[in-house]
């Protein structure tokens, strides 16, 4: 069987069958085309013909940069999160033609994700939260820019939770939003006034005059629904504009959400079911920024812990 078109199969299977995310989607789509492409490169046509150390030598390659001829740069290393990710999106896709070709050996069966060191969450202060947000001035894409980031961060939205909201999961009245998450996963999310007063202003100001081809939140100005590279890049500009750290992000608004959340004393349990994590251990990460937070106000302040430092 080919490669190329088990893996067109198996694309059709979670978008048509399992309807998997559409980001989840394009990220298993590019791991594939990766896959593939390098199998080729191989001679390897044949999804029979791969082996366990072919799928070791490919995940030896994303390990180390390429170059060509010229000494330019044609492959960056991954980093240990992508290679696990590649491993895992491997480990789905062998899985399933398993299931479908019960003859077919899997060569990734023996193959597991190395533990990747964790890196704490960026996140805003409320300082540049209020300066991001009083940057904002009155024109019609100004106005739906700042409903996205109050969204953002009043909500703890995801970008893809924001690109597909709908107009029928918006309460205003009430206060609260109806979010579809990851595996279609609902949740009820409250919105304070501010955030409200924001969305409210964008909706009457601004997609009211709109010609809506859809029932989306937020559309451009040709009344389609906005992506999230919209978003990401409206953000980084701002964020650039008002010389904020660098390694803020559109995804940072979510972070800071949950983290200021739980500075604000919010229990654990409820921080998770806001943000709509199917495992408290992923909500967990933002104690490990409180504990860090915490222990650099004790360093700097505590009389004895700053003795020693300074020993």
């Amino acid at each position: 069987m080919k490669l190329t078109d088990v893996c067109q199969d198996y694309l059709h299977y979670i978008q048509a069958i399992d309807r998997k995310a559409e980001a989840t989607i394009a990220s298993y789509t590019n791991d594939l085309r990766q896959y593939v492409q390098y199998m080729q490169t191989c001679k390897i046509e044949e999804v029979e013909n791969i082996d366990y150390s072919h799928v070791q030598d490919f995940l030896e390659y994303l390990r180390q940069d390429h170059y060509d001829e010229k000494g330019q740069c044609i492959h960056k290393k991954k980093s240990s999160a992508s290679i696990n990710h590649m491993i895992t999106s491997l480990h789905v896709f062998h899985r399933y033609l398993s299931m479908t070709y019960p003859k077919l050996l899997n060569p990734v069966q023996n193959i597991r994700t190395k533990k990747a060191v964790q890196h704490l969450p960026v996140y805003f202060n409320m300082q540049d939260i209020e300066r991001l947000l009083d940057s904002f001035r009155d024109s019609d894409a100004e106005i739906m820019d700042k409903a996205i980031v109050e969204l953002l961060y009043g909500c703890g939205l995801r970008v893809s939770e924001c690109c597909s909201l709908m107009l029928q999961q918006v309460y205003l009245e009430q206060g609260f939003l109806r979010v579809i998450g990851k595996g279609n996963k609902e949740r009820m999310v409250p919105m304070h006034a501010r955030c409200k007063k924001a969305l409210e202003n964008y909706l009457t100001k601004v997609r009211k005059q709109r010609y809506a081809r859809s029932n989306f939140v937020f559309i451009n100005a040709k009344g389609q629904e906005i992506t999230r590279q919209y978003i990401h890049v409206m953000i980084k500009k701002r964020l650039l504009a008002l010389g904020l750290d660098e390694r803020l992000s559109a995804h940072s608004f979510r972070h800071s959400f949950a983290s200021h959340l739980l500075d604000g004393g919010a229990d654990l349990r409820v921080v998770q079911e806001l943000l709509g994590h199917s495992d408290i251990s992923t909500t967990q990460i933002y104690t490990h920024v409180q504990n860090k937070r915490l222990q650099s106000v004790y360093t700097s302040f505590h009389p004895r812990a700053k003795k020693h430092k300074e020993d």
